[in-house]
């Protein structure tokens, strides 16, 4: 008997010993490669690197005009949100060792005194650990993986957001300044007009009607400025809370929006990169997977709880006993009904939701797609056919102008007309650029980055076997 329970005694230490897990670190090598992989571009993060030296690679971007990858970079290395969400990593890799650990064992100890003389103080004793966890250790730590992989996944989508965030934030101050400098040129156009309108008014050459409709243009393109800057100031202190800025902090961006860089791809394509490359899509699969492995962990035999050691007795005659120790619970009203009804009710939900968030994101992309083509084509008729057009206005009107065949004031609305086609032009290719971050939000990375990636499989950022 006393062999039986050194045996037992051991197999639990060494049970336990087995079980110990030293804690992981956090580390966001895994979400780099993802947004190194959808964004086309090396990332830093301020994770690692001093604050001397974040400032000082912030301090160099800022010396020169801020490129759109720039902008992005300062947003990884000084927006203090990357970091907080960079915690959940942390959190969720604590729970996976948590979920590899054994309960702690359980010791009683009762203590009773006899009431003569002749006989000893009676010790009952035990030493019990839950063997109920030799099996569902391994269903934890199947769930844990599945929930540090979403994370990892969300934190991940995050950060994509935020880059996608940055870019249309920037896209749209761009436009919104090149704008204002259309506007204020037509400004000082209906300024002259207005001056020559009064002198014409003064002299009794211009009729009330005309008078009064060229000093109402005037006032209302001086208007129109104040309506500019304040988008400016908007979208300058918004681009300032995603790079991460607590102060006005001098900047600079390039006055002109880029060239476009898409002529259109087969929408089945599209359709399918985005169901390979959602992140969401892909945190909405593990979600159906984690409940999946949460019914294992909710059977019967979980509710035993069975616990099993060595127990002990000194009788108060002085006898001592040892002997093997069982403890648990007969699941006779709670077996685990409840809860797995709970979450077979969850889990044909995520499966609800897996559905709907596909149908969203087919959606999204035939939208992004369509509005792209649209502009596309507005912007093809400005190049092509409008602002051709009004030059030739503009240089008809002054050939007349010069032969005394039109009178200036309406030459300066010919030039005028002009700026107000090509201060157009400007938000036609403003929306084509918010757009074109549309489609890349879709798809879930930069268009061409991820259709290089087309024949190749999701990889798996976090842990082995998360998928089944």
């Amino acid at each position: 008997m006393r062999s039986f329970c050194c045996i037992l005694m051991a197999a639990i230490v060494l049970c336990y010993i087995s079980g110990c897990t030293k804690t992981q670190r956090s580390d966001d090598l895994y979400v780099s490669s993802a947004i190194e992989r959808r964004l086309d571009k090396k990332v830093l993060w301020s994770k690692g690197c001093t604050k001397e030296q974040i400032e000082s690679r912030i301090q160099t971007l800022l010396q020169e005009e801020l490129s759109i990858d720039d902008a992005v970079q300062i947003s990884f290395l000084n927006n203090p949100h990357i970091q907080a969400i960079f915690e959940e990593i942390g959190i969720s890799q604590a729970d996976l060792v948590e979920a590899g650990l054994f309960s702690n064992p359980v010791f009683d100890l009762f203590v009773r005194y006899p009431d003569k003389k002749n006989f000893v103080t009676n010790i009952e004793y035990s030493i019990t650990a839950s063997f109920i966890d030799l099996f569902l250790i391994p269903l934890r730590v199947k769930v844990a993986k599945a929930e540090l992989e979403q994370t990892t996944l969300r934190v991940t989508n995050e950060v994509l957001d935020l880059a996608f965030e940055v870019e249309q934030t920037y896209y749209q101050l761009q436009a919104a300044r090149q704008e204002l400098n259309y506007t204020r040129s037509i400004v000082e156009l209906s300024s002259i007009q207005s001056e020559i309108a009064t002198r014409q008014r003064d002299i009794a050459n211009i009729n009330s009607l005309d008078f009064q409709q060229t000093q109402s243009r005037f006032l209302q393109s001086k208007l129109e400025i104040t309506t500019i800057e304040n988008e400016i100031i908007r979208l300058k202190e918004k681009l300032n809370k995603l790079l991460g800025f607590s102060g006005d902090i001098e900047w600079a961006i390039p006055n002109e929006l880029p060239e476009i860089d898409y002529q259109g791809l087969p929408i089945e394509s599209l359709e399918s990169v985005s169901l390979r490359e959602r992140l969401d899509l892909q945190i909405a699969r593990f979600e159906v997977l984690r409940l999946s492995r949460m019914l294992g962990i909710k059977q019967w035999w979980v509710y035993t709880k069975g616990y099993v050691g060595i127990g002990g007795e000194r009788d108060p005659d002085g006898l001592n006993t040892l002997g093997p120790a069982f403890s648990g619970e007969i699941p006779i009203f709670n077996y685990g009904q409840g809860a797995r009804l709970r979450l077979q009710a969850e889990l044909r939900q995520a499966h609800d939701e897996l559905a709907t968030l596909e149908i969203r994101i087919l959606s999204e992309v035939r939208e992004a797609h369509k509005l792209l083509m649209n502009n596309l084509e507005v912007i093809k008729d400005y190049r092509d056919q409008i602002i051709p057009l009004q030059n030739k206005i503009l240089a008809s009107s002054e050939e007349l102008y010069n032969v005394m065949g039109l009178g200036i004031d309406h030459l300066l609305e010919a030039k005028r007309e002009e700026l107000l086609v090509y201060s157009k032009y400007v938000l036609s290719l403003r929306n084509y650029w918010m757009a074109r971050v549309q489609l890349d939000r879709a798809l879930g990375g930069k268009l061409y980055k991820v259709f290089a990636y087309e024949s190749e499989p999701t990889p798996c950022y976090c842990t082995e076997g998360a998928t089944e």
